[in-house]
Formats: structure tokens, sequence, C-alpha cells
């Protein structure tokens, strides 16, 4: 089989490779060896959580305390601790729902 050399991020490799340990190496390759099998129009990119220090960041802390206390969330509850909080209605409305892709 010819090969061809890829590059990733150092950081990930160390993810990856504290997840696999010496079995990384194989494991990049049946990942790889998955993607064609993947049908890219239900591809969906994961939301990035936002920096802790942002509206936004809050609004996942939120989310997470609430789930944290009670043991799920919903939207509703979110947004009105947002709201009470002084975040706007739309903008917990919105980082609720990229929250919630990361938490099904």
């Amino acid at each position: 089989m010819q090969t061809v050399s890829i590059q990733i991020p150092a950081s990930l490799f160390v993810e990856i490779y504290k997840a696999h340990g010496q079995q990384t190496e194989q494991r990049i390759i049946q990942a790889l060896t998955s993607l064609p099998n993947i049908n890219a129009a239900n591809f969906q990119a994961q939301s990035q959580r936002p920096k802790a220090d942002t509206i936004t960041g809050k609004v996942w802390e939120i989310a997470d305390n609430l789930k944290s206390e009670n043991g799920f969330t919903n939207r509703n509850d979110v947004v009105q601790r947002c709201i009470a909080e002084g975040i706007n209605m739309n903008t917990a409305n919105t980082q609720f729902s990229h929250w919630a892709k990361q938490h099904q």
C-alpha cells in the first residue's frame, strides 16, 4: 500500500496518545479507514466551548451548573437563569443550542 504523510496538531496527538498509548498508530489508522464510510451530508461539526471569561462561556457554565445540580437541564431553565444574570435572551438561547449539541 502506498502511503502519504499527514500532519495533526501536537496537542491533538498528545490527547490521542493519552487515550490509546502504544495503540495510537493503529487507532489513527482505524479512524482514517472509516472516513470514506461517513456520509458528509450527515456530518455536523461540534460546537466549540467558548472561553470561560466571556458572556457566551457564562451561558455554558450556567447550563453545566444546572445539569450538575438537578441531573438534567432544559432550555427554559437555562435561559431564565441567564436573563436573571443580565444575559441577553437570544444569546442564551443560541448558546444553549450549542451546549446541548455537545451534551446529547
